[in-house]
């Protein structure tokens, strides 16, 4: 009997999921609402996960740690000082390398083109941790909380305000997949990727929805369903954090600004979180907050992942 040959699946960019993101999300959903009684399924029974980090993170290493953990398998993490991919070793051999080693390779990485060299290399699925334009595991935790707080995805009307980034990148792509509405409001100098906008578009039409970019972010949050925003200061950003604070402060998520959004919206924010500057405190800890529910559901939403393509 011949063998069968699976061929490799990464995970780079939301589209990657464009053709299974409806089942890893009912499949995480259900997993976290009724668990199995008695010993946890292991579908990574004696399988081994890289963590690679460029960039520290609370929330994907302790996630994607734990997930793995409870699938059976064994997750390493490998600090940024560890590898320093591309100095120290080129990619190529990191690559190589990590592919004899292990199962799987989770990177947390500054830069998308590295990412894709990563993968193009590897012999096992590669997963984007974050890179600088994306962040699709995040994508998919906030998608299975909005499933879990709406019941559905298609139709609903998610506004992002503040900057275009991986995160805002991401979400655009992953509405469109869902047949979700999404109003993105930035500066028009930080607008989201124009190459990833123009492929959230093309989908959004197939999928017949809307996903589109203002400057105006009471425009956008008009009748949201979910009002969703992120830290105006990334890691790496430090030497710019001034002139971003005075550019966004008309982009801050206040009570102001969700007054015009629909009676039963509610507020998501990827973390970490700076209260008084990209989101008041009233709005962060206030009742329509979901922020603490959407880090969990990131540890869920990838054990949903690594069972699909590990």
């Amino acid at each position: 009997m011949n063998a069968v040959i699976q061929l490799k699946r990464d995970l780079i960019s939301v589209l990657d999921m464009k053709d299974y993101l409806e089942k890893i999300l009912g499949k995480a959903l259900k997993a976290k609402t009724d668990p199995p009684k008695g010993r946890r399924p292991e579908p990574l029974k004696r399988k081994v996960l890289a963590m690679v980090f460029e960039k520290p993170s609370l929330r994907t290493r302790v996630s994607f740690e734990i997930a793995v953990t409870q699938l059976g398998g064994t997750a390493i993490y490998i600090s940024p000082n560890e590898i320093k991919i591309g100095e120290r070793e080129s990619v190529a051999d990191v690559a190589r390398v990590l592919s004899g080693y292990s199962d799987g390779i989770m990177y947390r990485a500054f830069s998308n083109e590295v990412m894709r060299e990563l993968a193009e290399h590897a012999t096992v699925p590669v997963i984007n941790g974050l890179d600088d334009k994306e962040h699709p595991c995040q994508c998919a935790g906030d998608l299975l909380t909005i499933l879990e707080k709406k019941k559905t995805l298609k139709g609903l009307q998610l506004a992002y305000v503040g900057d275009g980034n991986n995160v805002c990148n991401s979400l655009l792509l992953g509405c469109a997949i869902s047949g979700m509405n999404m109003r993105a409001a930035t500066p028009k100098t930080h607008a989201p990727d124009a190459g990833i906008l123009e492929k959230a578009q093309a989908v959004a039409e197939e999928k017949e929805c809307v996903v589109e970019v203002t400057s105006n972010p009471f425009e956008a949050v008009e009748n949201a369903d979910i009002v969703y925003t992120d830290t105006w200061v990334s890691m790496g950003q430090e030497e710019e954090k001034e002139e971003r604070e005075a550019l966004f402060l008309p982009y801050q998520v206040n009570a102001k600004l969700v007054e015009k959004a629909n009676k039963e919206w509610i507020f998501m924010h990827c973390l970490p979180a700076h209260r008084g500057y990209e989101v008041s405190e009233e709005v962060m800890d206030g009742p329509h907050s979901v922020v603490f529910d959407q880090a969990v559901n990131r540890m869920h939403a990838q054990k949903a992942i690594l069972a699909e393509i590990l």
